[in-house]
């Protein structure tokens, strides 16, 4: 696997390497997708090379119990193989996955598997499981949401679209730095779905667990943020509210205030960063909430109409 791929991304493909098909048709079309991700064919020889041992391992199972074929391992240059070299099993291999034409030569296209290998669901799971092996990486989920495809070409990018879309997965597309194809998620209800159509059952529950732990302290911090703003909100009011009532103690003084006012003006001058409701109970007698704010609203209107007549 390439170097930069994160360690949640590792974790997701040794899970997946670890599944093995259920069906002799679903193991075909593995086997399908390890020859068009990393598949060299000649006319006479066929070989799967992979930086991952794993990989190369598991297809080495494959071709064994699918075909009851021998095929010889070898490593070469930090690279693992598995080598088919009998004329007659290739050609046996070839055909299985559809990619010889007519005249028995190799019509072979890379990433891309014939859609005739993928035509039940438990096949398309396979061909996922085994694209996303090859082509795919994921974000760690407290990373931020994001799975992708890299592609070698929109033919193949598409494919693996179409097949997504079978299971109710809405891919998007772009394509990067002008040549590579990228077919990517990033709603992590998608990604979660994608998780368990492939039954990687582990990171499935992980990555819902950091979903939840992440929907948990993003509703935390909207409370903190809504009590900070709502705090806010009544410390300016409050501000205005004592701001007019001054200015009314200077123009007229408070005591030519109707007696309701002068009652109300005085709790708001001593409790400058309280609401109405705990204002209202700080009054003798208590008055409501709504009884405050009515009282304050006509402070300010009669300080309005002082400034006014002042400008």
């Amino acid at each position: 696997m390439p170097a930069n791929v994160t360690s949640f991304s590792i974790k997701v493909k040794e899970e997946l390497i670890k599944s093995m098909p259920r069906q002799r048709h679903c193991s075909i079309a593995q086997i399908a997708v390890m020859i068009a991700g990393a598949g060299q064919i000649t006319s006479d020889s066929l070989i799967l090379k992979s930086e991952n041992e794993r990989i190369t391992q598991k297809y080495f199972t494959l071709l064994k119990k699918t075909f009851n074929i021998n095929s010889d391992a070898f490593e070469e240059k930090g690279f693992f193989g598995v080598s088919v070299a009998k004329k007659e099993d290739v050609y046996e291999i070839l055909q299985a996955v559809k990619i010889l034409d007519a005249k028995g030569n190799p019509n072979y296209y890379k990433g891309i598997v014939p859609d005739v290998l993928l035509k039940t669901g438990c096949c398309k799971r396979e061909f996922l499981k085994s694209a996303f092996v090859f082509f795919g990486t994921i974000n760690a989920p407290e990373k931020g949401a994001h799975l992708e495809f890299v592609c070698d070409s929109e033919e193949h990018a598409n494919q693996i679209i179409r097949e997504l879309s079978y299971f109710e997965i809405n891919a998007k597309y772009m394509v990067r730095k002008g040549k590579f194809h990228v077919v990517y998620l990033k709603d992590g209800a998608q990604i979660t779905d994608f998780l368990r159509i492939v039954e990687a059952n582990v990171a499935t529950m992980h990555y819902e667990n950091e979903l939840i732990v992440r929907e948990i302290a993003n509703n935390m911090n909207r409370a903190v943020n809504c009590e900070v703003a709502n705090s806010q909100k009544t410390i300016n009011a409050a501000l205005k509210q004592i701001e007019d009532i001054n200015y009314l103690n200077e123009c007229i003084g408070l005591s030519n205030l109707p007696e309701t006012l002068q009652g109300v003006a005085k709790a708001r001058i001593e409790n400058p960063d309280v609401g109405l409701k705990e204002l209202g109970e700080l009054m003798k007698p208590p008055l409501g909430k709504s009884g405050v704010n009515h009282r304050l609203r006509k402070i300010s209107e009669l300080a309005q109409k002082h400034r006014e007549k002042d400008a």
